[in-house]
């Protein structure tokens, strides 16, 4: 499942994160499991508003048998760091120490010259064959399997339409 986005429409990434935990709903009944991905959907977004401009898309798919989240957005990839935070009650600078604590999985996959891509595995069983690529336009999708949708769109709106 695929919600490309602008990066700082609060709105839309409130219903992209409700939606995102209603879609796995149908893979657990736990409310700790849909709260956890909630919140990781939640500050992967949050964090998108804050150091991508433009297009982002989330997707929800399966890997290694578990639900994994990504955003993707056009910025530059960074190092990972996850380490606890000095300040624990700072205002910001806590959102990837949040998700590893709550995730299997934390990666970032660097787009050269196009972005990257986020990866949050969740410890939520997904069967064989649920939630596969989704983008409705199979052109779209990079060789490593990311949507190019929020790429596209920044150069190319026409090309995607409403």
């Amino acid at each position: 499942m695929c919600w490309t986005l602008d990066a700082g429409d609060v709105q839309a990434a409130r219903s992209a994160r409700k939606a995102a935990a209603a879609a796995l709903r149908a893979y657990t009944d736990s409310e700790e499991a849909l709260s956890a991905a909630e919140l990781v959907v939640g500050e992967l977004l949050s964090n998108a508003a804050r150091h991508a401009k433009g297009n982002v898309c989330l997707e929800l798919s399966r890997a290694d048998g578990r639900a994994q989240i990504s955003v993707h957005d056009t910025t530059a990839a960074f190092s990972l760091d996850v380490r606890r935070p000095v300040d624990e009650y700072a205002e910001s600078g806590r959102g990837l120490y949040i998700i590893s604590e709550l995730a299997r999985r934390v990666s970032v996959v660097p787009l050269a010259g196009m972005g990257k891509r986020v990866c949050v595995t969740l410890d939520v069983r997904v069967p064989s064959g649920e939630l596969s690529a989704s983008c409705e336009r199979p052109w779209l999708r990079h060789d490593a399997g990311v949507c190019m949708r929020p790429r596209v769109t920044s150069y190319h709106p026409e090309l995607i339409g409403p």
